[in-house]
């Protein structure tokens, strides 16, 4: 089994194509769309409101407006991938993570963020959440049944409330709780970047003089991946508009996290 995170930045800058004509079967491909969640909202006249928090991360906010747009968007993502994957013979299944209750999630009650005035105060959460569970048992079955199975970065809460959550969060849940020995991440550059060049490895020993090189999107990403090999389960950072970037991946290409 085989599991791949794509981010927005690839979908955005079409790599679509790439990505889908080097899927196996037995993957689990879960994507991001941000990108393309804040261009639909443009072009529906609504502003994305976008929150700068103490840690230097920046992210958009989720009112229930924007949750609205960021359903629908990364829903069209979802069968977009899966009609394409279909068209090469793949039988493939998209779900979203408030589907069966694939992705459980905790509705972030407030959020601390740093305002125009430079000054730390908290708001409501809006419509974000924290990934608790994923089932297992139905991913399983899934994709006993399937070659692929496509997931959305959508959860639900214990209350029956659709969150916008996180990605990645939900592929380093499904890799340690489906024991998997590796996770592919696809975005938009050739791995983990130091001073424009990728960096072949990241191992506990050197962590401490890679992080501070990295920001924003890729920083998180290099932070999953560490608590990941803390687990024993390795992840490749790679260059998702390459041709066959999973086939790269697996190859060495971009930046291994053990």
């Amino acid at each position: 089994m085989i599991l791949v995170k794509v981010g927005g930045s690839v979908i955005c800058n079409g790599g679509l194509d790439k990505v889908v004509n080097d899927v196996a079967p037995g993957t689990i491909l879960i994507h991001g769309g941000g990108c393309m969640v804040n261009s639909m909202m443009e072009k529906m006249g609504i502003k994305p409101i976008i929150l700068k928090h103490p840690n230097g991360y920046t992210s958009r906010y989720t009112d229930e407006e924007t949750l609205k747009v960021y359903v629908m968007t990364m829903m069209l993502i979802n069968k977009l991938l899966v009609s394409k994957l279909v068209a090469r013979g793949v039988r493939a299944i998209g779900l979203s993570g408030a589907d069966l209750n694939l992705v459980t999630a905790r509705r972030k009650e407030k959020i601390m963020i740093i305002d125009d005035r430079g000054r730390t105060r908290v708001i409501d959460g809006g419509f974000s959440g924290k990934v608790t569970d994923v089932n297992v048992k139905l991913v399983q079955s899934l994709m006993g049944s399937s070659d692929v199975l496509v997931i959305s970065p959508i959860a639900v809460s214990p209350e029956g409330m659709l969150l916008n959550v996180d990605g990645d969060q939900i592929a380093e849940n499904l890799a340690i709780s489906m024991g998997v020995k590796g996770l592919i991440i696809l975005t938009n550059v050739d791995g983990v970047l130091i001073n424009g060049k990728p960096v072949g490895k990241v191992t506990r020993d050197n962590a401490q003089q890679v992080l501070p090189h990295t920001t924003g999107g890729m920083r998180r990403k290099l932070e999953t991946a560490l608590k990941l090999s803390e687990r024993g389960i390795r992840t490749i950072i790679a260059n998702g508009l390459k041709d066959n970037p999973i086939r790269s991946a697996l190859a060495g290409e971009g930046t291994v996290v053990e």
